[in-house]
């Protein structure tokens, strides 16, 4: 998601071996925070994705 929010392909990503017992699917759980909190999410981890890489455009002034 991220790479395709800044526009690059994965040329630039060293991948390595995972490391044994490493979590492979790692899902999000807010629900305490819905819960405790009574948190509402109205954006989707794509556009919070795409609007982070728009913030930090602004505030360092650099393309990726």
């Amino acid at each position: 998601m991220i790479l395709e929010a800044v526009g690059r392909d994965d040329t630039i990503v060293t991948y390595k071996e995972a490391e044994p017992f490493t979590t492979k699917i790692k899902t999000m759980d807010f629900s305490k925070a819905v819960r405790d909190l009574g948190h509402e999410p109205k954006v989707t981890p794509e556009e919070g994705i795409k609007r982070t890489v728009e913030w930090m455009k602004s505030i360092y002034h650099k393309e990726v």
